[in-house]
């Protein structure tokens, strides 16, 4: 079952900052490991957690802390799981 959620931002001002999330052993999928849950930040408030925060062997991910917004995503999908994101900054 696929699951979409909106994260809606105020367009006047407010943006990403960074990304944060867990990623770990998905069941079933022997050794498979994928983005279990993913947080969005911006210069406002953070929308998330979406997804799974706690299991055996999962890992906290966050993108970077610099100061910047997000100008745009990069990522890898395996058997129809993210398995990796990252963030394109503009840095300020």
């Amino acid at each position: 079952m696929e699951l979409v959620s909106m994260v809606n931002l105020d367009g006047t001002d407010e943006y990403l900052t960074r990304i944060s999330g867990f990623y770990g052993p998905v069941e079933g999928y022997d050794g498979l490991e994928a983005i279990t849950s993913i947080t969005f930040h911006t210069n406002k408030t953070k929308h998330g957690p979406y997804g799974e925060e706690s299991g055996v062997g999962y890992t906290h991910f966050t993108s970077t802390a610099s100061p910047g917004k997000v100008v745009g995503f990069h990522g890898r999908k395996l058997d129809g799981f993210l398995t990796a994101i990252g963030v394109h900054m503009e840095y300020f």
